[in-house]
């Protein structure tokens, strides 16, 4: 490791303060209201830095890295046309606006108001059955983030035998994570990730500046214009020659990622804290346009690496790159940890101590935020329903803590067994469909559309559910289905598909989840349809009208009319 003390500073003082901030915020704690929601006293600022903090994780690090590696700027430019939706739809107020309406304290909780104590405790249990492998995913990929990056060995001697460098930095990673997590609850995680959101704004910053400093644009432009035909790092009309992140790949996660918007269950602690529905909509428009920094900043360190990489005036730093790369066994990790690698190589003394305080705190916060949310959707959806006896209020969040301990500790044994087979973003799509699969259909069915069924939400779970798992198995075990098909099966179309395809499922991980999407969504819809008697109460379920809780109505306030300006007024 070369980090010089400069480096170590930067890292050390913001965790420091991150600890003794947390520290301070033990006593906040005084309900299970408030270890999950934060008691639903949050403001939009808090909400929207918090938020988009927790978002912004080590993997998403990662990931951003390893689509770039493939695609260049040429899947980046539709992503930008993309993004212009995802900074609508904050506007607008769906789902986060109605679903605080419910007044909820998670997001499954609703499924029960909405269709059935089933539906809430089967959901809960895909969510976390699903959720526990995504995630189980996570730590070893940010923990060998840090290891290639830093430049540590690969292997350690501990206890007198030789041990993986990530586990043991996963493992006291990870400890931190849940230590946040259970000390104050969604209060303590909804200030510090505060914090670790202002100092990484400020690093981006510095990061960018410096590294457009070492880097000329010539360089960048060389690199990228050496991409083959088909396979154009710049010309967005030039990709179709690859074969998974391509035209067809930028559409279906537009659509996949518009059902499943705010269905993300780790994340419900902060739909749930926002003072009322008003403060949650423009915390989600907040949230939108202060990730612009983060994500240019992940545009300009993912640039830095690939130029490292494809230029000949960086030989010497992609030649140590590939002598690093040449020790990792698995070909997937060594996709993964490529740019990684060359930031390390480039970066100098306190540019590579503020990237590490920034992947560091992504992790932790990332962490510490999923451990809450599927800890808390475990006990409070799956367990307690089916409990007779209600919790008192020490116990109860004796037992939310409890629960995230158990998280922690499969998702430390998990990654430390894992190998990775697929890119990382087909991966979590795919393993993520087992339960986004079907709770678009019912979120979105839920909260706008009165003719939604309970039959209807269950055949969607049901086979959002199945398909996925089926897929997953697919991908897993193609080598051996493609060998069995290549043998077996007498000369033909069918034969020659196998055989073409031997090594690798043809379809990807994005291309399968949306199908269990698609089909989930239409098994809601058509179900529905033939099940319905008479349309849901929806005043009831979002507490308007004769439902209203006192104090939460919104004012109408006066706004000036084009109307008023001729004369015309309700009369």
């Amino acid at each position: 490791m070369d980090l010089t003390p400069l480096d170590l500073i930067i890292i050390a003082i913001p965790f420091l303060l991150v600890i003794a901030v947390s520290l301070l915020q033990r006593g906040a704690l005084k309900s299970v209201a408030g270890y999950l929601a934060a008691g639903r006293c949050a403001g939009r600022y808090l909400i929207a830095t918090s938020a988009g903090e927790a978002a912004a994780g080590v993997v998403l690090l990662v990931t951003a890295l390893e689509v770039f590696s493939r695609t260049g700027f040429s899947l980046n430019f539709w992503g930008s046309i993309a993004g212009i939706l995802t900074m609508l739809m904050p506007l607008i107020g769906l789902v986060v606006y109605r679903y605080r309406e419910t007044r909820s304290l998670t997001f499954h909780q609703f499924f029960e108001t909405r269709y059935s104590k089933g539906i809430r405790v089967y959901s809960s249990g895909i969510n976390v059955f699903a959720g526990l492998f995504n995630f189980g995913i996570q730590p070893a990929i940010g923990a060998r983030f840090l290891v290639y990056f830093l430049g540590l060995p690969e292997s350690m001697t501990l206890a007198g035998g030789a041990v993986p460098t990530f586990v043991p930095i996963m493992l006291f990673l990870v400890g931190f994570a849940l230590w946040m997590a259970i000390l104050g609850g969604q209060i303590t995680i909804m200030v510090t990730d505060f914090l670790e959101g202002v100092f990484s704004m400020v690093l981006y910053i510095v990061i960018a500046v410096a590294v457009l400093s070492v880097i000329s644009l010539g360089q960048v432009r060389e690199a990228m214009l050496s991409g083959a035909p088909g396979k154009s790092f710049v010309d967005p009309f030039d990709i179709g020659g690859q074969p998974d992140f391509n035209g067809v790949y930028m559409v279906l996660s537009v659509l996949f990622g518009l059902y499943i918007y705010r269905g993300y269950a780790w994340q419900q602690g902060f739909a749930s804290a926002a003072r009322n529905a008003h403060e949650g909509k423009m915390a989600g428009i907040l949230s939108g346009w202060r990730s612009t920094g983060g994500r240019a900043m992940i545009g300009i360190v993912s640039v830095a690496a690939f130029t490292v990489l494809n230029h000949p005036d960086f030989a010497a730093q992609r030649a140590t790159v590939e002598t690093g790369l040449a020790q990792i066994s698995n070909p997937q990790i060594r996709t993964q940890m490529s740019m990684p690698m060359a930031l390390g190589i480039l970066l100098g003394p306190g540019l590579k101590g503020a990237l590490c305080a920034i992947a560091v705190f992504g992790f932790i916060v990332s962490m510490a935020v999923q451990l809450h949310g599927f800890g808390s959707t475990f006990l409070q959806d799956v367990v307690l329903p089916l409990r007779k006896r209600h919790l008192e209020g020490h116990r109860h969040v004796r037992y939310l803590r409890l629960s995230a301990l158990g998280i922690a500790a499969f998702a430390c044994v998990f990654s430390t067994l894992y190998q990775p087979v697929e890119y990382l973003v087909m991966l979590t799509s795919l393993i993520g469909a087992l339960y986004f699969g079907g709770i678009g259909a019912l979120v979105w069915g839920g909260l706008y559309w009165s003719r939604g069924t309970t039959a209807g939400a269950w055949a969607a779970m049901l086979l959002g559910t199945a398909l996925s798992a089926g897929f997953n198995l697919l991908q897993q075990f193609w080598k051996p289905i493609a060998a069995w098909g290549a043998g077996a099966l007498p000369s033909g179309s069918v034969h020659a598909f196998f055989a073409a395809h031997a090594e690798r499922c043809p379809w990807n991980g994005m291309v399968l989840a949306c199908t269990a999407a698609a089909c989930a969504a239409a098994a809601y819809i058509v179900v529905s349809l033939l099940t319905c008697r008479e349309p849901h109460n929806m005043d009831r379920l979002l507490h308007r009208g004769a439902y209203a809780v006192a104090g939460e109505e919104m004012k109408e306030e006066k706004r000036f009319r084009w109307s008023q300006v001729i004369g015309l007024d309700a009369n």
